[in-house]
């Protein structure tokens, strides 16, 4: 309540003094020296408590925010590293105050430990600060740095991406991600911009991947004995005890702006009840998530049927949603029930189709 800063710098001076290899007392007087405005006092007291304890990420941390606080940036950055190397839990708030500091991407990666985990922080940050800049900058890096790392760790930055629309960095950023995850990372073969379209590889559940949410009164899951193409399907199982309200899995992908695409797929239905069946919509996010295209609607049994239509991306539209749909029955005997399978979903570019045709056409003749 009436702080006295002479008599604390004297007796933590009288602490020092009996207690000389103690660190955090030499801490504690080089910040009361500082607040006093001994800027030397205090700089000399941080040396003495670095020489009774050089393995301290403590000492580190705060020398190192004190020389940011005197200017003295490239020594401020040397200790910050050292504390982080020794703590790690230290990593986010170190890239938080060099940033701040120094608004330098190259700043922020001289204080970091060249490791993965380190480098998706300096991601998640820049992510959060909508800064995506810097950011790819980081991103760059952590590519660089050949170490795999969770494809999970990665959704929080993908996500900003497709909030301010980086599809083209969005999309690169994928496969690059998926490389170093050691995940199937092959284009689709047809151009389409549908990831895992085959649903070949498990749901990825984030990026530009396929994503679900738990939902009550269904089931998901890969079916290897019933499928259109490649070695299995997706099949959703209905319990029939509920007004299923279905958008899921979907898919958020990358598009060219005012660009014509082309969609297809295919969809097999076993029992499927109610007026209400099984579609796929596209959506534009972009425009409130207007519906650019809803395929037919399946209900009953149905064998292997192609859905397909054509959409166009608008001006403003980077990004497109695919996903699978049965919206609720407004009937009374609305429960719904029975089995869908979906297989081999692609979004096509009109360019890339009409060049596969061209190619088909040529070798024709």
């Amino acid at each position: 309540d009436q702080p006295d800063l002479e008599a604390a710098a004297s007796s933590f001076s009288s602490a020092t003094r009996l207690s000389p290899r103690t660190a955090r007392y030499w801490m504690d007087l080089a910040v009361a020296r500082e607040n006093l405005g001994q800027i030397d006092e205090a700089q000399a007291s941080f040396g003495r408590a670095l020489a009774a304890f050089p393995q301290s990420a403590q000492v580190h941390w705060e020398y190192g925010n004190f020389l940011l606080r005197q200017q003295n940036i490239d020594e401020a950055l040397n200790q910050i590293r050292g504390a982080v190397v020794g703590d790690s839990q230290l990593t986010y708030i170190a890239i938080t105050r060099v940033w701040r500091a120094t608004e330098s991407p190259e700043r922020v990666l001289s204080v970091l430990p060249r490791r993965s985990a380190a480098l998706i922080q300096a991601v998640d940050f820049f992510a959060d600060s909508r800064s995506l800049s810097p950011g790819l900058d980081i991103w760059n890096e952590l590519i660089a740095l050949k170490q795999p790392f969770e494809l999970a760790d990665t959704f929080q930055f993908f996500d900003e991406l497709i909030k301010e629309g980086r599809s083209a960095d969005a999309e690169r950023a994928w496969l690059q991600a998926l490389a170093a995850c050691n995940l199937p990372h092959q284009s689709p073969a047809n151009g389409s911009v549908i990831w895992n379209g085959g649903f070949e590889q498990d749901i990825e559940n984030g990026g530009l991947g396929w994503r679900v949410q738990p939902a009550s009164g269904m089931s998901m899951d890969y079916d290897e004995s019933i499928y259109h193409g490649g070695a299995r399907a997706l099949r959703l199982d209905f319990e029939g005890g509920s007004n299923v309200d279905l958008a899921q899995p979907l898919q958020i992908v990358p598009v060219q702006p005012d660009h014509a695409y082309h969609f297809r797929g295919f969809i097999r239905t076993e029992g499927i009840t109610t007026e209400s069946g099984m579609r796929v919509y596209i959506l534009d996010p972009q425009r409130q998530n207007a519906i650019l295209l809803a395929t037919d609607n399946l209900v009953g049994t149905h064998p292997w049927t192609e859905v397909a239509g054509d959409v166009r991306s608008s001006p403003n539209t980077n990004f497109l949603v695919v996903q699978v749909r049965r919206t609720p029955s407004r009937f009374f005997e609305n429960k719904l029930a029975g089995s869908a399978w979906i297989d081999d979903l692609s979004l096509v570019p009109a360019i890339s189709e009409s060049s596969a045709k061209s190619g088909s056409a040529s070798k024709g003749m």
